[in-house]
């Protein structure tokens, strides 16, 4: 619920701006995926419960990027990996990761993101690059980011009493 008040409260700020046009993505093609690595084993956690909105400028071009995905969403075809996962995320308490852009920079198809995320109670400013390609009236954004645990008050799980690696590997594809 709260995360589509954040989305309604976004779209209502992006609609208020007469030139600008917003595209939402399409949740059937879009996806946001982690990776995860210990000393025995590595593994990915997949979600195609993307939500994303972006807001185009005159010009065509991206200027404000907002999107939330649901932690439990998430699945690395391990139930009981997910659920431990949704145990250390107190996933019950902070539901969602969102992320809105600070500024948004094209050089060429590729955008310099900047903004905030939102994750396990914690707010944190992050960077990352976004590729774009098009394809008719239709566009793809494709981006990887990396976040420590430990940044957003995240205890590390454990396997065979060794901690996971502290950094997670965030990758996008959304379509619009």
């Amino acid at each position: 619920m709260k995360n589509l008040l954040v989305i309604l409260c976004l779209l209502l700020y992006l609609g208020s701006r007469a030139q600008a046009v917003q595209l939402k993505a399409d949740r059937t093609k879009s996806y946001i995926k982690y990776e995860m690595k210990h000393a025995v084993h590595s593994w990915t956690g997949i979600s195609k419960d993307l939500g994303c909105v972006i807001q185009l400028n005159a010009k065509d071009e991206i200027e404000k990027v907002a999107a939330t995905v649901k932690v439990k969403s998430f699945d690395s075809d391990n139930s009981n990996r997910d659920s431990h996962m949704l145990e250390v995320t107190d996933a019950l308490t902070y539901p969602s990761i969102s992320f809105y852009s600070t500024s948004v920079t094209r050089n060429a198809n590729v955008y310099q993101v900047k903004g905030v995320l939102s994750f396990h109670g914690v707010d944190r400013a992050i960077e990352f690059d976004m590729a774009e390609e098009r394809s008719g009236k239709g566009r793809t954004l494709k981006g990887s980011f990396k976040i420590l645990l430990e940044d957003y008050l995240i205890e590390r799980p454990t396997l065979l009493m060794v901690k996971t690696d502290n950094e997670v590997k965030l990758e996008l594809f959304v379509v619009f």
